[in-house]
C-alpha cells in the first residue's frame, strides 16, 4: 500500500496525491498555528482532496505530544477542531479513520453529540485502525472484481 506524504501547502499547489488504496495522513493543525490563516490551510486542503472510496484517512494535531492532556482536552485545539469540522464536516467523512473522528466529536465537532470517553490501551487503538484499514482494502478488492 502506497504511503503519500504531502503538506497542505503542496496539495494546495496542485501537487495531488494518488489516492487510490492508500492511507492518508493529514495534520490539519499544529501548535502555535491554530490560528486563523492555519485553518484556512487545512480547510483549504481538506476541500482539494480527491478522497476515493479507497483511501482510508488519518487526521492529527501536531506539537502536542509532550502535553499530558488528550487533545479534546486542550481549549485551543477543542476550539480549532470545531472550527475546522464546521467548515469540513470532516467528522463525518465515511473515509475517516474511526479513531481520529472519535477525537474530532470528542473536540466538539458536533455540537448535538455529547460523548462519553472510554480510553483504551494503545494496542486496542492501532488494531482498531488496522481494522478499519483492511475493512477500506477489502471493499476495494471487492469493487475492482465487480
Amino acid at each position: 500500500m502506497p504511503f503519500n506524504i504531502k503538506t497542505l501547502e503542496s496539495i494546495l499547489s496542485g501537487d495531488k496525491p494518488d489516492l487510490d488504496r492508500t492511507i492518508l495522513t493529514m495534520v490539519i493543525g499544529e501548535r502555535g498555528s491554530l490560528n486563523r490563516k492555519g485553518l484556512a490551510t487545512a480547510v483549504l486542503a481538506w476541500r482539494a482532496l480527491k478522497i476515493t472510496p479507497t483511501t482510508a484517512i488519518v487526521l492529527l494535531v501536531g506539537g502536542y505530544d509532550d502535553d499530558p492532556r488528550e487533545l479534546w482536552q486542550i481549549p485551543e485545539v477543542r476550539t480549532y477542531v470545531q472550527k475546522f469540522c464546521a467548515k469540513t464536516e470532516a467528522h463525518k467523512h465515511r473515509q475517516v479513520e474511526p479513531q481520529s473522528r472519535n477525537w474530532l466529536i470528542l473536540c466538539g465537532a458536533d455540537p448535538t453529540l455529547r460523548p462519553e470517553c472510554v480510553l483504551i490501551s494503545n494496542q486496542e487503538s492501532s488494531k482498531r485502525t488496522i481494522d478499519f484499514f483492511k475493512q477500506v482494502i477489502k471493499q476495494y478488492g471487492e469493487q475492482e472484481l465487480e
